[in-house]
């Protein structure tokens, strides 16, 4: 639930930096997405005996960077959620050789699809900057890489392995998934773009 509000955040930064339409499209079908990724969740969690609850999200407030411009955290919110909803992708291939029930396979395929088009909504937008908007994002990279582990990586989750094939996500596949993202997405797609990124 709580990326579910984080892309209602980013769809109104994109209306606010007046996106192109084909990235605003992507953003709103993100919003429901991940509503229903939710749902998927709590339903998971019932089926292996959880009380069934109501799904909240941890916060609902926006995320914003220390001594960033209203413009800029606009910016950087879209570039965040771009690497996280890349991070998030590897995770799904990462666990997919584990799973062990089928209908568990079939919806992390489905998952999978529905990251991958997430994951375009930042890479999309970041690919119609000017360069003027990628020179007010250089300087923050390295925050943004900096903050990526603490949002993808670092959690309550314990080095549960024998769980992973019921789709539990443990700290060390995690760290492998986040890892795979920023070299082989992460770094090239800022690099691509003409991003300069900090060594």
């Amino acid at each position: 639930m709580t990326s579910w509000v984080g892309f209602q955040h980013v769809l109104e930064d994109l209306t606010a930096e007046s996106a192109v339409e084909p990235v605003l499209r992507l953003a709103e079908r993100a919003v429901a997405d991940e509503y229903r990724h939710a749902e998927w969740c709590r339903d998971w969690a019932y089926a292996f005996g959880h009380p069934l609850g109501e799904v909240r999200p941890r916060t609902e407030r926006r995320l914003t960077f220390p001594g960033a411009s209203e413009a800029d955290n606009r910016l950087l919110r879209i570039a965040f959620c771009c690497f996280t909803e890349s991070v998030g992708c590897f995770v799904l291939k990462e666990a997919r050789p584990r799973l062990a029930n089928a209908a568990l396979r079939r919806q992390n395929r489905q998952h999978l699809a529905d990251e991958l088009r997430h994951s375009r909504v930042g890479w999309g937008h970041l690919s119609t900057l000017s360069a003027a908007h990628k020179s007010r994002l250089e300087p923050w990279v390295p925050l943004l890489l900096q903050l990526l582990p603490k949002a993808c990586v670092e959690g309550p989750e314990d080095e549960h392995d024998h769980l992973v094939p019921f789709g539990y996500f443990t700290p060390s596949l995690l760290a492998r998934a986040h890892h795979e993202a920023l070299e082989q997405v992460i770094l090239p797609g800022l690099r691509h773009l003409g991003v300069e990124v900090a060594a």
